[in-house]
């Protein structure tokens, strides 16, 4: 048996023993929190780890002579909530540790925290909420392949209500970002607007917003940008079987530098999602999102993204849920661009392909087992953007 094999044989009995061990010493029918209301009224604490074996056919995305790996993945995290009522603060964070069986250079830990206020007074709410991932995944899909990256969000808003159907809100976010391997997307983007809201059924209201905004780069001026835009949402449940976030409007992009030769976007923009839900154990769910991002291609400073993704979800029994799910798209390149001094110029165009399945045992409260796959696809018209990768898991989640 190889030295490959071997590990492998090791490591999936060591977790198996892990797993036995937890099981016995867990109560069968366990709660899935601490409830520390005795000793702090309110407070509820949720620890989980999770255990991820994940087989992936093109580690690095690249159109040939791609690289297979198999990857550990633990991940560690908990849960914290407190408060009562109208008020409540939510607390989380999760490591996921990788480990690569080959490539073992590529090992890293990731670190994801989340973090949310929630107030209402009367007729103000208010909210502020954080979110803040360090992680070496593909970020989007432009770039692929392991990059390290770091984003912080932090998205404050406040809604006051005038009247039963009428309310006026404003928003802010601020969006920190950095790549210590790509230094020129290293920026920090501000949105700052307001908002009126029609509610024209119980449980639904139509959002109007209005927000400016910059993106400031720290090394590569000519990416800085101001930026205006305006949606028209709805928010709420549509029916007793229909909800949605949906948002779709107008953004106009303007370049800061005086460079003439700089493209500047006006279109529509927009997103959200749709849940339908037509019997108790059935859920379908459309994911939308048209937007801008940033661009490291050739002489292209950003690109327009338009994806879409379908997710079904059947429960076949209380403890036992399949999922499905389908995703397309387009990155679309607003100007000519060449690779290589011999290739003529054109526009960049990637179309973006994702399939999978999976299903899921809830065992037992606190144990939950898994298998996923993965399908992913990108058909650019620059052949050397294209590749294809393909993912199987198994993962099995234990939650006090």
């Amino acid at each position: 048996m190889t030295s490959r094999k071997l590990v492998t044989v090791s490591m999936r009995r060591a977790l198996a023993v892990v797993t036995l061990v937890m099981g016995l010493l867990l109560p069968i029918g366990s709660a899935v929190a601490f409830d520390l209301s005795e000793w702090v009224p309110g407070l509820r604490i949720s620890p989980f780890i999770s255990e991820r074996l994940e087989y992936e056919s093109n580690v690095f995305q690249t159109p040939s002579h791609a690289k297979d790996d198999l990857i550990f993945k633990t991940i560690p995290g908990v849960l914290a909530e407190y408060g009562t009522g109208p008020h409540w603060v939510t607390l989380g964070y999760r490591a996921e540790i990788l480990n690569f069986l080959d490539l073992s250079n590529q090992d890293a830990v990731h670190h994801i925290f989340l973090g949310q206020l929630h107030l209402e007074f009367n007729r103000l709410t208010l909210n502020v909420r954080d979110n803040f991932v360090n992680t070496t995944d593909p970020p989007g899909t432009e770039l692929t392949g392991r990059i390290e990256s770091t984003t912080n969000t932090l998205a404050p808003d406040a809604e006051y209500r005038l009247t039963d159907r009428f309310s006026i809100g404003a928003n802010a976010t601020w969006v920190h970002v950095q790549y210590p391997v790509l230094p020129q997307l290293d920026r920090d983007e501000y949105l700052f607007g307001g908002s009126v809201f029609w509610k024209f059924q119980p449980k639904t209201d139509l959002r109007l917003t209005y927000n400016y905004g910059q993106k400031e780069f720290n090394s590569v001026g000519i990416r800085d940008v101001t930026r205006h835009v305006v949606l028209l949402g709805i928010r709420g449940d549509l029916t007793a079987k229909l909800s949605s976030t949906f948002r779709i409007g107008y953004e106009d992009r303007e370049p800061q530098g005086n460079n003439p030769g700089l493209k500047e976007y006006r279109g529509i923009v927009g997103g959200g999602d749709w849940v339908y839900r037509p019997t108790d154990r059935l859920t379908i769910t459309l994911l939308t999102d048209r937007s801008v991002q940033e661009s490291i291609f050739a002489n292209e400073l950003f690109f327009v993204s338009t994806m879409g993704t379908l997710a079904v979800e059947q429960r076949i029994e209380p403890k036992v849920a399949v999922t499905a799910r389908l995703t397309g798209g387009e990155n679309a390149y607003p100007t000519k661009s060449q690779v290589g001094n011999n290739t003529p110029f054109k526009f960049r165009n990637d179309m973006i392909l994702g399939w999978g399945a999976g299903i899921g045992y809830d065992v037992q409260p606190w144990l939950r087992l898994a298998v996923d796959f993965l399908h992913s696809d990108r058909d650019s018209n620059f052949r050397q953007f294209s590749f294809k990768d393909d993912k199987l898991s198994a993962m099995i989640t234990l939650q006090f």
